[in-house]
């Protein structure tokens, strides 16, 4: 065990590391509310670009529609993969909760929406990398009528976890959320959106990888400030 000195060196060197985590962090948090108010403002506020100019036919913008979600997007069920079965690699494993540990194999193509089917219902992912999501998620099959970044934002506004149908653990039964109306804008809209949005996650991406070097480099570090290995 370093001396009492030594110890107070070795945890201001970690903290260092976890304040730059932490700061990362909040910097994400705020680019994706800053993101999450754009979609508002645009798709629930309906204060798009051009809407002085657009008329509202039913409740809804000129070339908007009302339809269920089914005719938007394809929820589908994720897959069994035991722990056992589980080898080395840095493919994501997405379980209802996020992140659930990696593979070397991915089952679906990014980008990629999950959420929760089992057990944690309401939150919703964005995947940037080829992925592994488990029976515990529904992922989006196909998108036919959003762009992933729309649907992310979409499925996130339905707050879910309403249409929690178990008793002893919270499940989501696909069927009832296809079911679900939703307003789906046109095409050249959704675009535009991502071309407001899309450079705000891809600073979350970049932040989020920037903690996971800095994670694994405090990891490292640890074991040889507490052997002495490193001089503190």
């Amino acid at each position: 065990m370093p001396a009492r000195y030594a110890q107070q060196r070795i945890a201001d060197i970690l903290s260092a590391y976890d304040d730059l985590i932490e700061n990362n962090r909040r910097r994400m948090a705020l680019l994706e509310e800053a993101a999450r108010q754009v979609y508002q403002e645009w798709f629930v506020r309906l204060r798009f670009p051009g809407y002085e100019h657009t008329r509202i036919v039913d409740g809804v913008p000129e070339g908007w529609e009302k339809t269920p979600l089914e005719s938007a997007l394809v929820l589908q069920r994720g897959f069994d993969l035991p722990s056992q079965d589980r080898s080395d690699g840095s493919v994501q494993i997405y379980a209802s909760t996020g992140v659930n540990g990696y593979h070397n194999v991915a089952k679906v193509q990014a980008p990629g929406i999950v959420t929760g089917r089992s057990g944690s219902l309401g939150k919703v992912h964005y995947v940037y990398e080829d992925y592994w999501p488990l029976n515990t998620t529904l992922w989006i099959k196909e998108f036919r009528r959003v762009s992933p970044l729309f649907a992310y934002f979409l499925l996130s506004s339905l707050n879910l976890e309403q249409y929690n149908g178990g008793v002893s653990v919270p499940t989501l039964d696909r069927k009832v959320v296809h079911r679900i109306e939703v307003v789906v804008p046109p095409a050249k809209i959704q675009s535009l959106f991502g071309e407001y949005v899309m450079p705000m996650f891809s600073q979350v991406r970049q932040l989020g990888l920037y903690n996971d070097k800095l994670r694994t480099a405090r990891d490292l570090l640890l074991p040889k400030l507490m052997s002495g290995e490193i001089a503190v």
